[in-house]
C-alpha cells in the first residue's frame, strides 16, 4: 500500500497550499476535473482522492462494474502525480464482506 507522509519540524510554518486535480478515469470515460482543490500536501490529495472513490462508490445505484477505474491526481501543471485505483470488488460485494467479518 502506498503510504505519503508529510513530516514538518516543529515550530516551522505550514506548507503553502497547492492545486490539485482529482481526474476520474475509466477504459471508456474521462470526467477531468477542471476547478481543482487547493490542498497543504500531496497526502491530503490522496485521502481525498480516496473519499471520492468512497463517495462514488457508495453512490452507485447501479452496481457499476469499477474495474479499470482511477483517481489521477494532477498538479497545476498537468503532471500526474499519483494513481489511485478503485478497489477491484462491486459495491454490493463489498458490503457483503463487511457483514461476514
Amino acid at each position: 500500500m502506498l503510504s505519503v507522509k508529510h513530516t514538518r519540524a516543529q515550530g516551522s510554518r505550514p506548507s503553502p497550499l497547492r492545486k490539485y486535480y482529482l481526474h476520474i478515469v475509466s477504459d471508456f470515460k474521462v470526467y477531468t476535473d477542471d476547478r481543482g482543490v487547493m490542498l497543504s500536501d500531496l497526502a491530503t490529495a490522496f485521502s481525498c482522492a480516496v473519499s471520492t472513490i468512497s463517495n462514488c462508490m457508495s453512490c452507485d445505484t447501479e452496481e457499476q462494474d469499477w474495474r479499470g477505474w482511477h483517481v489521477k491526481i494532477a498538479d497545476d501543471t498537468g503532471r500526474t502525480l499519483v494513481i489511485v485505483l478503485f478497489p477491484p470488488v462491486q459495491r454490493k460485494e463489498m458490503i457483503d464482506h463487511h457483514r461476514l467479518v
